[in-house]
């Protein structure tokens, strides 16, 4: 996510922000909904000392911009947020998912003035579009995007499109289009003349079409042009992201290539080939540069459009700094934490055994059962015997796929801390990874259909967090 001069890679899980040439990571601790309730929301200020996270579940907080400092709740929930110099732009959507109210309020936040949004204006023309009778709308949400000209509002479910210029109290305009469906990807950006729309429609399809506010479409890709003949028009497939760089160019991603089109126009000045799988966000790193990242990545791309020059991309590996954490929201389930443990490699001389210890503690809520796994190569090719001591019991493991030995024992209940104790026999010589789990477990049972008449059977299955622990393990 781009915002301002920051560049942000947010997910559940954690929060990576770059600034200049370093990232900071700071990572989320506890049960994270998976899918989530809302989007994951994000906003700096760009003259302030703070960015905004939302979790997932439309809760927000603050974190210092040095990436460092402690985490504190807004008081409100949102469901899509942004900032706007030194003020934040939020949205509110009712239970159906319909944009309900835009709202803003000064860095400190505590007074939030709702916006009067004006009617939206029906697009005279637009790709795929069709005039008659209303079509049927699925709202998906209200989410925002920035670019140096304002601020978007997107209700793809309901097809309007908003525009929130700098500084400005209330939109300038919006404009109403045919609703998108489930498979379609929305992005929009603001322009001097109007609003860039990105349509992906059903995941590949893709139409980049340049609204006046009042209106009128004043460029497309690919064309709209009545006059041009069907045959010639090259459709564009896989669209992936859309950038206004200045007044009077844009950057359109697609699956493929980077486009640089004209202003507003949309006329291809430049294509620039490079692969592009996922969704992109661009943030301005400097004059005539931009920082690209993709979606699911780490992995970042400095991007150069200088007036008149040939574009120029090429990866940047920044180095990411492990941070403070970022905030715990609880647990719902058991997690098992090492409290104890070593990762070091581990060697066994024969005749001699060795012994690996560990202490773990389940952190969430109680479990029924506690599976420990032991697993690794020289299991399955006989170089070892393993022997496994638990809470100071011996602890019966049974081999599973030759590569793995499993052994079940009781529950560890919230709080509750146990021992760990896995030996090695050494019966020839070699060297691989060993990995140690120790996994949460509940009893589900496994009836079927056809089975009416028999005892229904029970599985032991993964109900939490487990914890786990890889090293090197040789045998001399």
């Amino acid at each position: 996510m781009a915002r301002g001069q920051w560049l942000f890679d947010l997910r559940p899980h954690r929060l990576i922000v770059f600034h200049g040439a370093e990232g900071v990571l700071r990572e989320v601790s506890g049960d994270v909904p998976n899918p989530l309730s809302a989007p994951v929301v994000l906003a700096a200020l760009n003259e302030s000392a703070d960015v905004w996270v939302g979790s997932g579940d439309r809760r927000v907080f603050s974190v210092g911009t040095d990436a460092s400092a402690s985490v504190q709740a807004l008081p409100r929930e949102c469901f899509d947020l942004i900032t706007d110099g030194g003020r934040l732009i939020g949205t509110v959507v009712d239970g159906a998912l319909k944009l309900a109210t835009l709202f803003m309020t000064d860095a400190s936040g505590p007074q939030w003035e709702p916006v009067a949004l004006p009617k939206p204006v029906r697009a005279t023309h637009g790709y795929g579009y069709s005039e008659g009778s209303p079509p049927r709308q699925s709202p998906d949400g209200a989410f925002l995007d920035t670019s140096p000209f304002g601020i978007t509002v997107v209700e793809k479910g309901r097809g309007r499109v908003y525009v929130l210029r700098p500084g400005a109290a209330q939109p300038e305009g919006a404009l109403q289009v045919e609703p998108g469906s489930e498979q379609d990807i929305w992005r929009a950006q603001a322009t001097p003349h109007g609003v860039l729309l990105l349509l992906v429609i059903n995941y590949r399809q893709t139409a980049l079409l340049h609204f006046a506010l009042d209106g009128p479409l004043l460029g497309s890709l690919p064309s709209n042009d009545e006059d041009e003949d069907e045959d010639d028009v090259e459709l564009t497939w896989g669209g992936k992201g859309v950038c206004v760089l200045d007044s009077e160019r844009a950057l359109h991603f697609v699956q493929d290539k980077v486009l640089l089109v004209s202003l507003p126009g949309l006329q291809v000045l430049e294509t620039l080939a490079g692969e592009w799988p996922t969704f992109v966000s661009v943030t301005p790193a400097g004059p005539d540069q931009w920082w690209v990242g993709a979606e699911d990545s780490d992995a970042l791309f400095l991007l150069t459009a200088e007036p008149g020059q040939p574009l120029r991309i090429h990866a940047s590996n920044r180095q990411v700094s492990p941070g403070a954490p970022l905030m715990h929201v609880g647990y719902k389930m058991p997690a098992i934490h090492w409290t104890e443990h070593s990762s070091a490699p581990l060697t066994v001389s024969s005749p001699v055994t060795e012994t690996w210890r560990a202490t773990v503690r389940n952190d969430g809520t109680a479990c029924e059962a506690v599976r420990i796994r032991v697993s690794g190569v020289l299991l399955g090719a006989r170089v070892v015997d393993v022997s496994v001591r638990y809470r100071c019991q011996p602890l019966p493991m049974v081999e599973e796929h030759r590569v793995n030995l499993v052994g079940v024992t009781a529950g560890l209940e919230s709080g509750a801390t146990a021992e760990l104790e896995v030996t090695f026999k050494p019966r020839s010589e070699g060297s691989g990874p060993l990995t140690i789990t120790v996994e949460p477990c509940s009893w589900q049972s496994q009836g079927k259909a056809w089975q009416w008449d028999k005892e229904e059977s029970r599985v032991l299955a993964v109900t939490g967090h487990p914890a786990s622990a890889q090293f090197l393990l040789t045998v001399e």
